[in-house]
């Protein structure tokens, strides 16, 4: 069986999918000032049992919901006005519900109008004046403003797009908070969002698997390869040599120079990946970076409950790393490696703390620190720097253990 192919799936461009997620938002809530009265003078109607104007008016007020705030309702929930409200689906919002949801959505409605309003009269007007080169005046009672037209269009007009944009979601968030006290709710475009930023990070992991593979072939290269190709050539010189003395000399030098390849070899699968974070856990992999580091390192290990493999090697290569970087570049005369797992609302969290006491100025784009910010990615966690001249400098990582 063949599987599809899948690599033409794109998501649309991040800016252009917020714009039009904003287009969308300023639409639905600008639309609630209608059907948010409509759906009050329908809900009094029922008082003299004349429910048909309600239940059209409430279904197109859950069409908004979906559409313009691409809310995913769960219709079931809630009280009924009837077997075919459960069957048509919105039973969740009748009654009361419906006069506190209509009185909240032609608020913000008529709160959205103004606002546009205030956006139309601004850029129009500053647009206008443009062309006749006359400045644009600004009358309060303790001052007056004269600015040039095209300054206040391309200032007053941005601002009053942004601040109309962050209302309308100002406005989902608020009716989302409501509805939520009555039945479940999702937000379909904030799952689009995840996908687009998992697509981001699996594109980050296959960039850290390449960098990975580049820095072990350096590692062999630079090392293992020139060590071995030493002892070949002292092993030669051992097989032509004619004098016992020196051909055994040579020998006991070949056996050295092997020793010290069978330790490079383990350095460098231990850098790989090591044995005891498998066989001893986070702690005991934390305890061997300590251990070889030439700066004085302090471990503080705090784990409750069971920790997925993968988020102990994320955090142990955090740590590595961060400890690698200390050694080589900020100078300094102390490192302490803390992680913690924290209960935070319905997610448990590792937090990894690396901090120094060196000269600080880490560069967080720097190609080390971008490698686990990545790696980090995939697991759904970040990565924080905080690194000010002068030090100290403290990496953070958070990852959920869930």
């Amino acid at each position: 069986m063949r599987l599809p192919d899948l690599s033409g799936i794109q998501l649309p461009r991040e800016p252009a999918r917020l714009v039009r997620r904003s287009l969308r938002h300023v639409a639905g809530t600008l639309l609630g000032l209608v059907l948010g009265p409509l759906l009050l003078l329908t809900a009094l109607l029922m008082l003299v049992r004349w429910r048909g104007p309600f239940r059209r008016v409430r279904g197109w007020e859950l069409s908004r919901l979906r559409r313009a705030y691409r809310l995913q309702l769960d219709d079931q929930d809630g009280d009924s006005d009837g077997d075919d409200d459960r069957a048509g689906g919105g039973a969740f919002l009748g009654g009361r519900r419906a006069l506190l949801h209509g009185a909240l959505a032609g608020l913000l409605g008529y709160v959205m109008m103004d606002l546009l309003l205030l956006v139309a009269a601004v850029v129009l007007g500053s647009f206008t004046q443009s062309f006749y080169g006359s400045p644009v005046t600004l009358e309060f009672d303790l001052w007056v403003i004269s600015r040039p037209a095209p300054s206040v269009l391309l200032i007053f007009g941005t601002s009053s797009l942004v601040a109309a944009a962050l209302y309308a979601e100002f406005a989902v968030w608020l009716q989302a908070l409501l509805l939520r006290r009555w039945t479940d709710v999702v937000r379909t475009d904030a799952l689009e969002s995840r996908i687009s930023r998992l697509l981001t990070t699996r594109r980050g992991v296959v960039l850290a698997i390449d960098d990975e593979r580049r820095r072990i072939e350096r590692d062999l290269h630079d090392g293992v390869q020139q060590n071995i190709v030493s002892l070949s050539v002292t092993l030669a010189r051992a097989r032509r040599a004619t004098d016992p003395a020196r051909s055994s000399q040579l020998l006991e030098q070949a056996h050295a120079q092997s020793q010290a390849l069978i330790d490079e070899v383990r350095q460098v699968a231990w850098r790989i990946y090591p044995t005891a974070l498998d066989e001893h856990g986070l702690a005991s992999a934390l305890d061997g970076v300590a251990e070889t580091s030439p700066v004085p390192v302090h471990v503080d290990v705090r784990l409750e409950g069971e920790v997925p493999q993968a988020v102990e090697s994320a955090a142990y290569f955090v740590a590595r790393e961060a400890v690698t970087n200390v050694v080589k570049h900020a100078a300094a005369s102390h490192v302490r490696i803390t992680v913690v797992t924290l209960a935070e609302s319905d997610r448990r969290m590792l937090r990894l703390s690396v901090e120094d006491d060196g000269i600080g100025g880490a560069n967080p784009e720097g190609g080390g620190l971008q490698g686990l910010a990545r790696r980090v990615a995939a697991l759904d966690g970040s990565v924080s720097v905080d690194s000010p001249a002068g030090g100290p400098t403290i990496i953070s990582a958070e990852i959920p253990c869930d």
